[in-house]
């Protein structure tokens, strides 16, 4: 596997990530059974979201191109896991902020 390198579109993925662990950290409103599964759910989400990113390595572009096609780790099993994990980190976000309408 080729080594993946840093870019800017990385880099604000972390800074993202970063301020949503600042955000549940912060939390005042008491917390129930709903926000811990839904902390554990956007955890998971971003897991996996930042391991998928990082199989895809030199594969990976922010505009429609085609590099190579990526057959092994998560890409074996899941045809698009960063669609699949950022649906699974939405629905925690959604669960830790309680607000069905988003």
């Amino acid at each position: 596997m080729e080594r993946p390198r840093w870019s800017l579109f990385t880099l604000l993925q972390i800074v993202g990530v970063g301020a949503l662990a600042w955000l549940l950290v912060r939390w005042t409103t008491p917390w129930n059974s709903e926000r811990y599964v839904g902390t554990f759910l956007a955890v998971v989400g971003v897991s996996f979201i930042a391991l998928a990113r990082y199989q895809l390595g030199k594969s990976f572009s922010i505009r429609p191109e085609a590099h190579q096609l990526v057959t092994a780790g998560l890409y074996s099993r899941i045809r698009n896991p960063i669609y699949v994990f950022g649906t699974v980190f939405i629905s925690g976000v959604v669960m830790v902020v309680q607000r069905p309408v988003l």
